[in-house]
């Protein structure tokens, strides 16, 4: 039995959650991102106080073992009256939190009720506000970093506005993980969140667990735009303090159609270049084919990717280093 943890948030976990649950013999934890404060997770965490519970309800959703119905009722939006904009799954955690006292314990009895093949584990238990601080002084938090151009005006510092420590479970999990998984992900939203909390570097220093870095499809506009895969590598082992052992590129191109979708949101020149001439990289067809339909989210203002990681193509690609 291989112990695997993965660490990120949003649509990028919930992809290689969904392929890695299918897998003989393993055992999965996913550690998640405390930092979202946009769209329903956002608007929760203003007026109720709760832990921020939409990257942590796709990871319920994505290993839930429950029928097809109940995994699609976690993830309704509600289109009208005073839920507009919400989802059941986020009213449903938030719930839990308020119920039990406490998020993490939240989070266990939801996994208990959707029938989980893993644990789901908030990466922190405190309250966490992301916040950038731009070469021109201005800070920004989470929500608006999300369409903030930081490229532009340079990135000096990502961090929290207050002390967020690791949570006892998530470093139980590393330390005891056989392979930890980075990403994939929006990267200053969703994957560097979970690398900066207290005590993530020095406890994966720690850790005799094999890393694998999926590095991202696509860059995003003026965040990552131009960057190449030895630009995410670099970056990523900065904050780790460690090399990874394993990046996975793909090297499958979309299609004509999903290209176009894509460079409606963020231009042209899109896809990651694969300049990385080195022996820890694996390359594979790791694109789904599936062209995802337009789903603009009004409280997120943004449009979500056109252009994704196939969950089995991505978990039997894993599954080959784990075999080694």
């Amino acid at each position: 039995m291989k112990n695997i943890v993965t660490v990120g948030g949003g649509t990028g976990s919930y992809t290689v959650l969904s392929g890695l649950k299918n897998l003989p013999d393993v055992s999965l934890t996913a550690l998640v991102s405390m930092a979202d404060d946009g769209g329903s997770t956002g608007m929760l965490r203003d007026e109720l106080g709760v832990l921020p519970p939409g990257d942590v309800r796709q990871c319920l959703v994505a290993l839930s073992e429950h029928s097809d119905v109940v995994r699609e009722l976690m993830n309704y939006h509600f289109e009208n009256g005073g839920l507009s904009g919400h989802s059941f799954g986020n009213i449903f955690l938030a719930a839990l939190e308020k119920v039990t006292g406490n998020f993490g314990k939240g989070v266990e009895i939801a996994s208990e009720i959707l029938k989980i093949k893993g644990k789901v584990i908030p990466i922190t238990d405190n309250s966490a506000n992301l916040s950038i601080e731009l070469s021109n002084g201005k800070i920004i938090g989470e929500d608006n970093i999300q369409n903030a151009d930081l490229q532009k005006y340079g990135l000096k510092k990502i961090s929290y506005e207050t002390k967020v420590s690791l949570n006892k479970r998530a470093k139980k999990s590393i330390l005891n993980a056989d392979v930890i998984i980075l990403g994939p992900g929006n990267y200053y939203c969703s994957v560097l969140p979970n690398l900066i909390v207290n005590g993530f570097k020095e406890t994966i220093k720690k850790s005799k667990a094999k890393i694998i870095f999926p590095v991202n499809l696509t860059n995003k506009l003026k965040h990552t735009s131009g960057w190449k895969v030895s630009d995410y590598v670099a970056d990523i082992e900065k904050y780790l303090g460690k090399k990874v052992d394993y990046i996975l590129v793909n090297n499958q191109k979309p299609s004509a159609e999903q290209t176009k979708h894509y460079e409606l949101e963020e231009g042209t020149g899109v896809l990651i270049e694969d300049d990385f001439d080195d022996e820890r990289v694996i390359r594979a067809k790791l694109l789904s084919t599936i062209l995802f339909k337009p789903k603009y989210d009004k409280q997120m203002k943004a449009t979500r990717g056109f252009i994704r990681h196939d969950s089995e193509k991505l978990s039997e690609c894993i599954k080959k280093i784990i075999d080694k």
